[in-house]
């Protein structure tokens, strides 16, 4: 900041205008009868100081008066700087790069100076300029504040619902997955191979005490059908036939098997229902009695299965999914190529009718490469535990009721 002895220019100037000749400005005090506008002149051979004058604009130039020296500044050779200050104008001289004028900005509004050919050029072009750079920070602004509050809205919309699914009970979660399993159980066709469920059982049983299901017993079935798998509220697992035939090793069916007891034991299935009511219904909840939770038990359960979970809470899955895994000294990367595997069963039916219940997700290129990278910065690939036991193996009387299901639906786990 320069100091001003002689008048009110205390502003200062942006850039190198002030900073390059670091002139303090003189105790000049010029007559107030001489006409033209307040200005100062800095330059080398005034030293440290910037004296004091006016500009007067005559004839296609303007003159510079003061009690030390008078200039004459031809229009067409001055240059026009506009910076931030409210009060002052930059002038310089192209024959003279080193000398600098500081004139009140009101010579903006004398028509013989702005409409001198010269100086309107130069005035057309920075105005304009400025113009641009104010609409843009004007939109760039606009999108970031836009952006910050869809930001803040998204989290605390998020926070509530977290908030909400906490309040619900492992007993009405429990009920409420009895009530779901009852309506569906009828459009399934389940396998009642008591062998083949016991072996999923048993390949469970290392993966189960590094999922923190509050309590909830994890109850595993079977059903004929294409490639699938999908969790439903109170711990029930159901994968298909056609997804055991389509793995080779445990680790890729434990890694569906994480993935779904992640939609478990993170609630999914309630948070999706709440969000789908809406921030009203969110906002009643947050604000009214708790009870009115309840009313998520109205949401028609057997979409459960014929609606697809985001993108995020199929993330969320495979995240936590794959911590279970990591936990529990299972090799995670057997998620990885039982998505792989799935997503070449969608190729391959890719002709039927993907309205069953058993629709497929999108975006499983985008989950496979998420899950490769964590692979990647896993630091530990080689702690893992040798698994043992068989994938389950079906009848050959229960695989003729998968045929017919394979005429009827198609998909990958939810």
């Amino acid at each position: 900041m320069v100091r001003d002895t002689g008048g009110s220019f205390k502003k200062k100037w942006p850039g190198i205008l002030l900073q390059e000749f670091s002139c303090a400005l003189s105790s000049d005090h010029l007559s107030e009868e001489l006409q033209g506008f307040d200005a100062y002149i800095c330059h080398p051979q005034f030293g440290n100081e910037m004296v004091r004058g006016r500009f007067v604009v005559n004839r296609g130039a303007l003159r510079f008066e003061s009690s030390v020296t008078p200039f004459v500044l031809p229009l067409d050779q001055a240059v026009i700087e506009l910076g931030d200050d409210d009060d002052w104008v930059a002038l310089g001289d192209r024959r003279q790069p080193e000398l600098k004028f500081f004139v009140a900005r009101s010579i903006l509004e004398d028509d013989h100076f702005v409409q001198a050919m010269p100086i309107r050029r130069q005035l057309e072009v920075l105005l304009g300029r400025r113009e641009l750079l104010r609409r843009t920070w004007v939109t760039l602004g606009f999108l970031l504040a836009f952006g910050l509050i869809a930001w803040v809205g998204s989290m605390a919309a998020g926070w509530g619902v977290r908030s909400v699914v906490k309040g619900i009970s492992v007993k009405h979660e429990m009920e409420f997955g009895d009530e779901v399993f009852k309506k569906i159980g009828p459009r399934l066709v389940l396998i009642n191979d008591t062998n083949a469920i016991a072996q999923l059982e048993t390949l469970a049983a290392p993966l189960l005490p590094a999922v923190p299901a509050r309590g909830i017993p994890f109850k595993f079935y079977i059903a004929a059908g294409s490639p699938n798998a999908f969790a439903l509220p109170g711990g029930r697992i159901v994968v298909t036939t056609g997804l055991i035939e389509l793995l080779d090793k445990p680790e890729e069916l434990l890694g569906v098997l994480a993935h779904e007891s992640a939609h478990i034991a993170q609630r999914h299935a309630f948070q999706h229902m709440i969000s789908g009511k809406g921030p009203v219904f969110l906002f009643e909840i947050l604000t009214g009695s708790r009870n009115k939770m309840l009313n998520v038990m109205a949401y028609p359960s057997e979409l459960l299965i014929y609606e697809s979970f985001s993108q995020r809470y199929e993330k969320e899955a495979d995240a936590f999914g794959w911590n279970y895994l990591v936990a529990a000294k299972i090799n995670p990367h057997g998620m990885i190529t039982a998505l792989q595997k799935l997503k070449q069963s969608e190729k391959d039916l890719s002709f039927t009718n993907h309205a069953s219940a058993f629709d497929s997700h999108p975006d499983l290129v985008k989950r496979i490469g998420w899950l490769e990278a964590k692979w990647a910065a896993l630091p530990d690939k080689t702690n893992f535990m040798v698994l043992t036991n068989p994938l389950p193996k079906i009848n050959v009387e229960n695989k003729l009721n998968d045929r017919l299901m394979k005429l009827l639906s198609g998909g990958s786990f939810k």
